[in-house]
């Protein structure tokens, strides 16, 4: 009987519609709109996208009418602000098809970004508007953070990583207590929920996260079990709407892993890295399998980023390691200092930026390197935190979590 009901739900669950190349996407995107089937309109507009060129202006164009027609307000509007980042205009001031994107609160000063003139005001409206009472007044925004940065209104998270996309000012946090991806937005300070474990499919620990900005993906590490027992998936996520694009497992008939970080080489390269034997893998642009690069002969990585597309640096129990994927080869970086504990890392010139835990604190530290990367200067502290964080690298700076709602920045010469 169960059966029989499994046979009925899939013979009345309408198939995913398919389309053969771009412009059967499109051609099919465009007739689902003209009959008003917006769902329909959206998913083949994002096929289109995914079968075209890279940053194709106009399927670009095509997916944001879609997002905005089948309710996905914001995502519409960070897909026209990637569009004029491309420098781009659109007709979304004017074009019916934006109306409810126009209609959102932060409208306004957006349509200024993306190179609108200020909407003329309506006939007969000129006069003033009477004042509104004191208890209906908007609360004002809150007060940047000390030193830079911005406060926000969250409940207590426990952090595992931390993003920036610059594109539509957004900062991305991972809660390790709730099993959740945060947004914070830079302009508003509000919070939202953006992924979880029960939208996303993550295991039981985010573990790590790294956005994609060339592209417009982000990618997602999570885990469950400890040793032995341990599995682990890299989730592929669009990154304007957290919509779930693909999950990839470590190969079969490999012991136990356990991704614990992740990066993104410029190539489109993800490399993620394994606590439990020490391993480092990748995916190449287009695979949908994990494979494994090399072992890296050190107890306990817990952290990584790529300097280009050859050469990587991962954080271990007893230091730093240069990695030479070309060649295979992972050297330990020399150094005065105990260079341990990293929870983060980034690359910065000829420097790593990141958070190490020494004793009870955590600090946010550049190290210099020589010109071989094998060979570190002492590390200059940037800032210190007595709670758990973890941070990011922006043109600005890096900005990091500095206590509960605080994201603070620091410069990075």
């Amino acid at each position: 009987m169960a059966l029989l009901f499994a046979l009925v739900f899939l013979l009345q669950t309408p198939a995913a519609p398919t389309c053969a190349d771009v412009a059967d996407c499109r051609a099919q995107a465009e007739s689902a709109a003209a009959r008003d089937d917006f769902e329909t309109f959206h998913d083949l507009a994002w096929r289109a996208v995914q079968k075209g060129r890279k940053n194709d202006t106009d399927l670009m164009y095509l997916l944001a009418r879609a997002q905005s027609l089948s309710g996905h307000l914001d995502d519409s509007l960070v897909m026209l602000e990637r569009i004029a980042a491309l420098g781009v205009r659109t007709d979304a001031d004017t074009n019916p098809d934006f109306a409810r994107v126009r209609l959102l609160a932060r409208w306004p000063e957006e349509a200024a970004k993306l190179g609108f003139a200020p909407s003329p005001p309506t006939p007969g409206s000129s006069a003033p508007a009477a004042p509104a009472p004191a208890s209906s007044a908007p609360a004002a925004p809150p007060a940047p953070a000390p030193g830079g940065g911005l406060d926000f209104d969250a409940p207590s998270i426990t952090p595992v990583a931390l993003a920036h996309d610059a594109v539509s000012k957004r900062f991305l946090v991972g809660d390790r207590a709730s099993t959740r991806l945060l947004v914070i937005d830079e302009m508003s300070h509000h919070v939202v929920n953006y992924a979880s474990g029960a939208t996303a499919g993550f295991y039981d620990d985010l573990t790590g996260l790294a956005i994609d900005s060339r592209r417009g993906d982000l990618w997602v590490a999570s885990a469950k079990g400890r040793g032995d027992h341990a599995e682990s998936v890299l989730h592929k996520m669009q990154l304007v709407s957290g919509r779930t694009l693909m999950e990839v497992r470590a190969p079969e008939g490999n012991p136990a892993a356990r991704l614990v970080d992740v990066t993104v080489a410029p190539d489109g390269t993800v490399y993620v890295i394994d606590d439990v034997d020490a391993r480092l893998f990748r995916l190449r642009p287009g695979t949908r399998r994990l494979e494994q690069v090399m072992r890296l002969g050190a107890a306990t990585p817990t952290a990584i980023t790529a300097v280009d597309d050859h050469v990587l640096y991962v954080a271990v129990a007893d230091g730093l390691l240069r990695v030479d994927v070309t060649s295979d080869k992972a050297t330990p970086v020399k150094s005065v200092e105990k260079l341990t504990q990293f929870v983060s890392l980034s690359w910065h010139g000829n420097a790593l930026v990141g958070v190490e835990r020494v004793a009870d604190s955590f600090l946010i530290v550049r190290i210099a390197l020589d010109s071989s990367g094998t060979r570190a200067e002492p590390r200059a502290i940037l800032a210190a935190s007595t709670q758990p964080t973890v941070g990011t690298l922006t043109p600005e700076g890096f900005y990091y979590l500095a206590g509960p709602g605080t994201i603070r920045l620091v410069k990075v010469r």
